[in-house]
Order: C-alpha cells, then structure tokens, then sequence
C-alpha cells in the first residue's frame, strides 16, 4: 500500500495548464477528480500520484489540503471549503456549522442524475465536464429537481477508492448510465429545504436549529408513521417511499415542536389504534428514536416527544420514556410545560470527508 501524504503547510501547486471551473455545488473530491480526467491521468488516485498531491487529507477535508486543490484549479479556497465535508472521526462529518453522521451520507456508492450526464458530458472521454452536486451525496435526497427525476445509484465497487473517483465512474459506466430510463419525480419541498440547507446554510426556525442529520431521518420517519400507520417497519422501503415520507414528515416538523405534538395527538385519534400505550400507537416513530446508535444531536426531539408522552399518557413512576423516568401519571393540563432539556452538541476533535 502506497504511503499517504500529509498536506503540509506552506506547499504550493502551481495552476495546471488543463482545468476545469469550480461549480459553487461541488466538493473538493468531485473538482479533484475531474482535474485528473482532464489532464488525462488514468485514475485519480494515479494522478495524486504523479505530482505528490495530498489525497487522504483531501479526503478529510483537510483545510491545508482544499487550499492546495484550489491552487491546482485556479478557484477560491474559501467557495471550495464552503461545499467541502469534513471528517470529525468515529462517523462524525462537519459541513460548515453542519454536523451529520455516517448514515447521512452515501459514501461507497455513487448517484447521478443521467439527464444532467446526458446534457453536460458529450462522451464518456468528456466525463470531466460533468461536476458532482454535493446534495447528490446526501442520502434522504433521490431526485433531481432540474429535470425532474430520480436520481440512480452507480453499479457498486469493491474498493471504496474506485468509489471516490467521480470523474472515473461516470467514464466507466457511461453507456450504463445513458440506458437509464427516467423516472419522474415531482417537486419535494423536504429535497428542496435540505438543498438550501446544505448550500446555502441554516435559517433561525426550531427545525433549523436541529442538527442535519437529526433533520433527514426524523422527516422521514415521521412521514412513515403517517403514511403507514403504527405497525409499519422501518425497512423494506423503496427510494420513492422514502421520498414521499419525507415530504409527510417535512410538513409537520417544519412548524416545530406544537405541530409535532399534535401531529401525535392526532395520531390516538384515527380509527382502529390503540391510544393506550405509546409505543405501540407511534410504531416506528418510537422504536427509531429509542434506538442506541442516535447521538446526543437527537436530544432536542427526543425532548418534545417525550413532554408529549408524559402530559397525555398515563405512564407509571419509574418507567423510561426514550430515557427519561417517569414522574408518575400524565398531567391532567396538557397547556402545562415542561422545561425541555437543554441540548449540548457532541465535543469532538476535528481531524478534518469530502
């Protein structure tokens, strides 16, 4: 195994005489990729190679590595670093003041909207002209709201590093990609909130103020509940499933926590349920935020749900909701508030993905 460069401060690369524009939607991994295809290079990895450019610290989101990359294209460091995801360790990402987990992303396998190929790249030599959106790498968004259609997952491959080469995959699987039917997908207002989001930053609303990740999958999940009432499980879904529980699902949190809780009111109202008992009448809803692998980034809605539960059920003293214990039998006055527990982001160490 060849032995990985640091990115040393003070290096300088001077601008190639080959290169490609910086789109204000692309990562350095996608801009670096397409540099290597352009200046002709087999492989991105080959291309890194031959002129001892930093890969793995680029890969990290290294700040010293993205301004060396910029130095290569000619572009700003600081537009490249804006759209660039960076590696906090043990499956924690940071983009910008964005904080996202392993599961937010779509690391190993490569998706692409075959219209936008179809429209930029005129062959597959050309691959280079085509730049990778950053919102393509989100896993809760599947469709591409410019030609409006779903977008498709690449042929997946052994080794992560083939993966990581943009450029590379659309030239290898080119003609795969063009056979590709179109799959329509109308307008999502939850894709369009996590696009905005994630280019151009947060706003000062209560879902805003959740953590991305906590954002994506709670949409969905919710939406699941909604969609599919309380015995639905939370796999065997398809893209477009999730897709329109995310749209549900966007509808009642982008509200806050008072449509949220009566979201669950609602919920012990509809016909055939068992109102009783909350777990059983949120189905996947609770099961999802009960789970042990969601971080201390969730507290907040863990929060609402929880008041919730405690001024509208009746839950004996002791026993855990999403764990809190209880105090004892739900309030009588549901207008009565809880203090809501204050939530403090996780402490990590940026190593700085993109």
């Amino acid at each position: 195994m060849a032995k990985s460069l640091p990115a040393i401060p003070g290096n300088t690369f001077p601008q190639l005489p080959l290169t490609v524009p910086h789109a204000a939607f692309e990562p350095a991994s996608s801009l670096l990729s397409r540099l290597a295809a352009r200046g002709g290079a087999s492989s991105m990895q080959r291309f890194c190679g031959d002129i001892a450019f930093p890969i793995d610290p680029l890969f990290r989101g290294e700040k010293v590595a993205i301004g060396q990359l910029a130095q290569l294209a000619g572009c700003d460091a600081a537009a490249l670093e804006r759209v660039s995801v960076c590696h906090l360790g043990k499956g924690h990402f940071r983009l910008r003041d964005e904080f996202a987990s392993r599961q937010s992303f779509q690391r190993l396998r490569v998706r692409v909207c075959p219209e936008c190929v179809r429209a930029e790249s005129p062959s597959a030599a050309e691959s280079w002209r085509v730049p990778r959106r950053l919102q393509w790498k989100f896993s809760s968004i599947r469709s591409c709201p410019e030609h409006g259609c779903m977008l498709v997952n690449l042929p997946p491959e052994k080794f992560s590093k083939y993966a990581r080469d943009f450029s590379a995959q659309l030239r290898k699987h080119y003609c795969w990609i063009l056979d590709q039917p179109m799959i329509p997908a109308g307008l999502s207002s939850f894709e369009q909130y996590l696009t905005n989001r994630i280019l151009k930053g947060r706003g000062d609303r209560w879902i805003d103020r959740l953590e991305l990740n906590v954002v994506s999958r709670a949409c969905e999940v919710l939406g699941l509940r909604i969609a599919k009432g309380p015995d639905a499980s939370l796999a065997g879904h398809r893209e477009a499933d999730w897709r329109s529980f995310g749209a549900l699902g966007y509808d009642v949190l982008k509200d806050g926590p008072v449509a949220l809780s009566g979201c669950l009111a609602a919920m012990a109202r509809e016909e055939g349920v068992d109102g009783r008992f909350f777990g059983r009448l949120f189905g996947p809803w609770t099961t999802w935020l009960k789970s042990r692998s969601l971080g201390d980034e969730f507290e907040p809605l863990r929060d609402v749900v929880r008041r919730h539960v405690f001024d509208h059920f009746s839950v004996r003293r002791g026993v855990l909701v999403l764990g809190v214990p209880s105090e004892g039998k739900a309030r009588l006055n549901v207008n009565r508030h809880r203090k809501m527990t204050p939530y403090r982001r996780p402490k990590m160490t940026p190593s700085c993905t993109t």
